[in-house]
């Protein structure tokens, strides 16, 4: 595995209830001995309280004689360079988003030439800030560097293309303190966050906090639109409007030649 920042040669340098949230633990513990995608590191699955928080670059050979490189605006300089295995398959890209001479992405692709991994660097400081990892082209997790120390400190995990829950290491000591369970398919702000306290590697159920409460009893105690009253029986019917009708009859279709008549 090569170091976690990003090569730089020359130039290139750079309703869920609470119950539910707390049982979520045991499911966490299953997925541990998941397999991950052949070709690449795998992700950081959890494994209980404790992450390996290390930011991993996966290789991807810039310098390959194979590789292309393509000057997108003109500057003399590579702004992508797509390296392919010994077949022709495209293997990963390296993109320069910004034309600033330095890198900003790193994409993986599958056998199947779907997006298997993605490295972004937000910061431009040559390391990736967000690791991205998809399966059948679908991403299922995405790790992120959210303090500027250089690890992993948070772990959002999605299914069917929504998130749904996410792990943070919210003090940097490499153990799991917070869990997100995202309770609304809708809005993907609102979530239940429990913590950690007394660092047992468990939720407190006392912690809990829904982000979305106050907003909801709000909407709940808003009065709601009333329906017209229902019309009492025998009523007279209700007066209609004319159609007003122009003077002259309906306006006269323009001649031929473009002139209309007067």
């Amino acid at each position: 595995m090569e170091s976690r920042r990003f090569p730089c040669p020359g130039r290139w340098a750079r309703s869920l209830g609470v119950a539910a949230l707390l049982t979520s633990l045991p499911a966490i513990g299953a997925t541990a001995c998941t397999s991950a995608d052949p070709g690449g590191p795998p992700p950081t699955l959890p494994t209980g309280a404790e992450r390996d928080t290390e930011v991993k670059h996966e290789a991807c050979d810039m310098t390959a004689a194979n590789a292309q490189r393509f000057d997108v605006n003109g500057d003399g300089k590579p702004d992508m360079t797509r390296v392919p295995d010994g077949a022709g398959r495209e293997v990963c890209r390296i993109l320069d988003l910004n034309f600033d001479g330095a890198i900003d992405v790193f994409v993986y692709y599958d056998p199947a030439g779907r997006e298997r991994r993605r490295e972004s660097d937000y910061d431009r400081d040559g390391r990736a800030d967000e690791i991205v990892s998809s399966r059948d082209g679908a991403v299922f997790l995405k790790e992120r560097e959210t303090n500027f120390d250089d690890k992993l400190d948070t772990w959002d995990y999605y299914e069917g293309g929504r998130l749904v829950r996410r792990e943070r290491d919210s003090d940097g000591d490499g153990l799991v303190d917070q869990w997100w369970a995202f309770n609304d398919p809708s809005d993907d702000r609102c979530a239940l966050v429990a913590t950690d306290r007394n660092v047992d590697g468990k939720p407190d159920p006392e912690t809990v906090l829904d982000l979305c409460a106050e907003a909801r009893a709000k909407q709940a105690t808003m009065p709601k639109p009333q329906a017209p009253a229902p019309r009492p029986s025998g009523a007279a019917p209700l007066p209609t409007v004319p159609t007003p009708v122009l003077q002259g009859g309906a306006p006269t279709a323009p001649q031929p030649g473009g002139t209309s008549p007067r």
